[in-house]
């Protein structure tokens, strides 16, 4: 997502509720202890729910880098697995097409109650590296590990079409699907002394337009379970410009206004901070984004 000129943080925001230490346990063990780092606390917490008592560890398990997957990857069966019967959608920012449509990228549409462009071009990193390509790796990946875990996983634009879809039209995606869960993926283009990630989670809106309502307290534990695995599995610090303690209210984003289903952004770095510019641009940092962000939905749907 292009520039922090865009942010706005909104008004007050209640304090999301945490995910529980369960799921985010389960979501650890049934997509891959080498994906997230799971602490002997948690370990504990499991062991002693089926009876066995282990002395109390407080230090976290080290964590085990994750092996690349092949975005383009066999897709594997989806009839069993702990997300069996789940549908995740996952929206890649922007487009690698919309360069080509400004025009159409740029009509105004109800973003909840207002006009916003369609969509927008994106950001990139000083070297040329597209926040587009990124983002779109990045849903991949995760793709194929969540379908791994048995989710139906739809993504709202896969680098082939023109343009888009519009930002309206990718929160009705998430919507038409009934979508357990639904996140986007993006990477900010921030101020350069500006660094870390970011969910954005919605605000509450309610207009003759959009209501919201709904979906604010499930958004805000999507984001809670985002903030709590994709600091641990990639090294990425909490944003120093976004929000607050790694989450940041919106208001002025259609995918957040319009979803009727849990949704969340995750700006997952600035690429305009030379750091983090190393890091979206390195595979296995990506890999490790896309098993942060899995983690993330499967803490919540079986939370």
């Amino acid at each position: 997502m292009s520039g922090a000129k865009d942010r706005s943080a909104g008004g007050r925001h209640a304090q999301p509720d945490p995910v529980s230490r369960r799921g985010l346990l389960k979501a650890s063990l049934v997509l891959g202890a080498a994906a997230v780092p799971v602490s002997a606390v948690l370990a504990d917490h499991l062991l002693r729910e089926r009876g066995v008592t282990t002395p109390a560890a407080s230090a976290a398990r080290p964590l085990t880098s994750p092996r690349p997957s092949t975005p383009s990857a066999t897709r594997p069966s989806r009839t069993a697995g702990p997300l069996a019967g789940r549908v995740v959608v996952i929206d890649p920012g922007h487009n690698p097409n919309n360069i080509y449509h400004l025009a159409e990228i740029n009509r105004p549409i109800d973003a909840g109650g207002f006009l916003k462009p369609c969509n927008t071009t994106g950001t990139q990193t000083d070297a040329g590296y597209p926040e587009f390509d990124f983002t779109l790796d990045v849903a991949r990946r995760a793709r194929v590990i969540l379908r791994a875990a048995g989710a139906r996983v739809i993504l709202t634009q896969n680098g082939h079409t023109p343009y888009g879809p519009c930002n309206n039209r990718r929160a009705w995606i998430g919507n038409e699907a009934h979508a357990d869960a639904s996140v986007a993926i993006h990477a900010d283009g921030g101020p350069p002394g500006g660094y870390g990630f970011a969910a954005l989670v919605p605000e509450l809106i309610r207009n003759s337009s959009a209501d919201n309502s709904a979906i604010i307290k499930p958004s805000a534990q999507l984001g809670e379970a985002i903030v709590s695995h994709f600091r641990s599995a990639t090294g990425e610090p909490l944003s120093n410009y976004l929000g607050a303690a790694g989450i940041m209210p919106r208001n002025d984003l259609a995918g957040l206004n319009l979803s009727t289903v849990p949704k969340v952004f995750i700006e997952c770095a600035n690429m305009r901070n030379a750091d983090d510019a190393v890091k979206v641009t390195d595979p296995h940092w990506r890999e490790a984004a896309a098993h942060a962000i899995a983690n993330s939905i499967a803490a919540f749907i079986l939370q």
